[in-house]
């Protein structure tokens, strides 16, 4: 069951009852769309963990804001940009270590492979706890 749902409806004649326009469910992290063009019902999950994480921290800190993001049907873009903006954040930082750790750069030089994904996959974990502070978690 979602726990957002907007509180503009539309009669399905499928479902046989007004179903609202947008919802919401925190739990499987899909947003549903019901197009009164079409009488059509479309779904999207998000599969970043990160997402997840969002929705989780808004229901419990700020449910008025994701209320007012499904009805104002505009939930599935601030979602989609929340996933570009927070990957792009963390490819960022992580390149930027890339290019000034010492470690890393000597890792480069002597060709050793398995150094070099260690030490991304490291500035990945380091780079995802600072992004998801500024970004995820608010």
């Amino acid at each position: 069951m979602s726990r957002y749902k907007s509180e503009q409806t539309e009669y399905s004649p499928l479902k046989k009852k007004p179903v609202p326009l947008w919802r919401l469910d925190t739990n499987t992290v899909t947003v549903t769309h019901f197009n009164t063009d079409t009488q059509t019902e479309k779904s999207k999950t998000y599969s970043t963990d990160f997402i997840r994480y969002h929705l989780h921290f808004s229901d419990s800190h700020c449910p008025d804001r994701l209320r007012r993001l499904v009805n104002d049907g505009r939930i599935v873009q601030y979602l989609d940009d929340m996933e570009l903006k927070v990957s792009d954040a963390i490819s960022r930082q992580v390149e930027l270590w890339k290019q000034t750790d010492s470690c890393y750069q000597k890792a480069v030089i002597s060709g050793d492979n398995e150094k070099m994904f260690g030490l991304e996959n490291c500035f990945v974990y380091m780079a995802r706890e600072v992004v998801f502070e500024g970004m995820v978690y608010i």
